[in-house]
């Protein structure tokens, strides 16, 4: 619990500069093109639109998803995935990429991969608020299901945080660890349900709900489109904390016990 206390700490006295550093790591991806915050979300709706015609058209042949439009369930599923599927490769190099700007600048290195994923973060809520006005335009209005936001939004970037921080430390000593992740995302991409409705078989639902991005993405839908609330389902919100908790555990413990080293490594 030390370690816990000790990352918390130091996210809390330096808010401030994590924010900064958010803002020019999110103005130096784009520094030396013209177009800029263009593809921020160009990109993600290419892909978007390369999912809806292969899922979509090819294999449920435009069929909709419990009555709902198949192009509306895929994005709600997808922007979830694109700030999860891009923040964890992100938060496992954070700390190894930038250990020489630690030796200049002197702040904790538990604030690299908050302010790393923090940069992702702007992206994602205009993401966010396009797929509102798309589920709107289908008639699915803001309701109250749409405050749900508020709790799973920040859920995403806790988990997201938690498993950066332990990932980025055995990544920084074990650089095998940054290709086991780009295998994971990968593969994790189609084990979660995003593109694909889950058969109706109680025993392999249970099993896909081992999987926490499973609660981030329905959590989203949930928000978004208004398919029920995380309330009903307090066990697996209990299971996805009890996760989460774990690994900003471990992470903690492993980044504090070995960070005064990672330098060596480097």
């Amino acid at each position: 619990m030390n370690a816990i206390q000790t990352v918390l700490k130091e996210l809390k006295d330096h808010l401030y500069l994590i924010f900064r550093l958010s803002l020019y790591e999110m103005k130096s991806q784009y520094s030396m093109q013209y177009l800029g915050w263009f593809w921020e979300i160009m990109t993600p709706l290419l892909q978007i639109a390369v999912y809806w015609v292969v899922f979509g058209f090819g294999i449920r042949g435009g069929s909709p998803v419990d009555g709902i439009p198949f192009v509306l369930w895929l994005v709600s599923g997808l922007i979830a995935w694109f700030f999860v599927g891009s923040g964890i490769p992100g938060g496992t190099r954070s700390i190894y990429g930038r250990v020489a700007l630690v030796s200049k600048m002197h702040f904790p290195l538990s604030t690299i991969p908050a302010y790393v994923i923090l940069a992702q973060f702007y992206r994602h809520v205009a993401m966010i608020f396009l797929t509102v006005i798309l589920a709107a335009a289908f008639g699915y209005l803001p309701g109250w299901h749409t405050l749900q936001l508020f709790y799973i939004v920040p859920a995403g970037v806790i988990f997201l945080y938690a498993l950066s921080l332990l990932l980025s430390a055995l990544a920084t000593m074990i650089r095998d660890v940054q290709n086991v992740v780009t295998s994971s995302i990968r593969m994790l991409m189609y084990l979660t349900p995003i593109m694909w409705v889950p058969p109706d078989h109680e025993l392999f639902r249970m099993l896909l709900m081992i999987n926490p991005l499973v609660y981030i993405v329905e959590g989203y839908r949930s928000a978004i489109i208004g398919t029920g609330f995380l309330m009903e389902h307090v066990w697996y919100g209990v299971y996805f904390w009890s996760v989460v908790g774990l690994i900003l555990f471990v992470g903690a413990a492993v980044h504090v016990r070995f960070r005064r080293y990672f330098i060596d490594y480097v």
